[in-house]
């Protein structure tokens, strides 16, 4: 079976855009408007629309994008059980990665090739929202994940990242070594969209604080700015301080809390070898050691 038309189509899903379908591919824009064109008369539905954002997915475009991507998924499946019965000489894999998470990366890959240098590796970077969205649809085989917001995936765990509390520099608290949360109560709270920041949302409902929350952002880099400028305090993740520890004061939170990290995949019963393998490579890492630098390096 030929599967070139739904790996174009794939493609044209991931970048929202025909021209780079094309130069993926190594056709012209025409061909893949053309076989756009041909899937849509196949079908008998409108796959795409074009808006300010680029090329956008329809109703029916999103209803048969998990049944394409479960197809591709399924080939790719059986070229690399077929390339397994050999030994796992090549195979193709697909990692989906949070921000923080991603100082671990070029670390796990340069190992697991060292080991199995014919296995190329595709990385997609976003929130834990985007994460589970790649995992439901097949866009990701493996995706990196707080058990705070995992669905229902199987969940593979690999390391506990502390939570820290992190305020403007300058800050008088009544000890340097710790802070409760609730002697925060009535400050001002830095926080990140549900997506990015759940586990700080967990802590908050668990304690049931009652907090003033003066900012709502997206992404690390700009809670530490607005923290750093005064706006309030926020409750972060160890891993996601690294190389802004001179920005902000950080303190240890009492008693201590973390985020469980671990990796994902949609279904633990249907890994293709190559998959299997980088899976077993990513819980047998020894993440010890660099955590516990880090750890070193920001309180000691």
């Amino acid at each position: 079976m030929d599967t070139f038309n739904y790996r174009i189509f794939l493609t044209i899903v991931q970048y929202s855009s025909f021209q780079k379908a094309a130069e993926l591919h190594n056709v012209t824009p025409p061909a893949v408007s053309h076989i756009v064109k041909q899937m849509e008369q196949e079908f008998g539905v409108s796959l795409f629309i074009r808006n300010r954002r680029g090329v956008v997915l329809t109703t029916s475009g999103e209803q048969v994008l998990p049944l394409i991507s479960s197809l591709i998924q399924k080939e790719d499946m059986l070229l690399q059980y077929l390339s397994d019965l050999n030994g796992l000489k090549k195979g193709h894999v697909r990692l989906g990665i949070f921000n923080s998470m991603c100082k671990y990366l070029s670390d796990l890959i340069y190992g697991f090739k060292a080991q199995y240098p014919n296995i190329t590796f595709e990385i997609y970077q976003g929130s834990y929202e985007n994460i589970i969205d790649w995992l439901k649809t097949g866009v990701v085989d493996i995706g990196f994940l707080s058990q705070t917001v995992n669905p229902h995936f199987p969940f593979y765990r690999i390391f506990a990242d502390p939570l820290i509390c992190i305020l403007r520099k300058g800050t008088i608290t009544a000890s340097d070594t710790g802070i409760s949360l609730e002697s925060l109560a009535n400050e001002r709270f830095v926080m990140q969209r549900e997506s990015c920041d759940a586990d700080a949302r967990r802590i908050i409902d668990k304690l049931n604080l009652d907090i003033r929350t003066v900012c709502h952002v997206v992404d690390d880099k700009t809670t530490i700015e607005m923290v750093k400028a005064g706006f309030g305090f926020a409750i972060m993740p160890l891993l996601t301080m690294y190389g802004f520890e001179d920005e902000v004061k950080m303190l240890p939170i009492v008693p201590a809390e973390e985020r469980v990290i671990g990796a994902c995949v949609r279904n633990a019963h249907d890994l293709a070898p190559a998959v299997r393998k980088v899976l077993e490579f990513i819980q047998d890492y020894d993440y010890g050691e660099m955590h516990e630098k880090l750890r070193k390096h920001f309180f000691e």
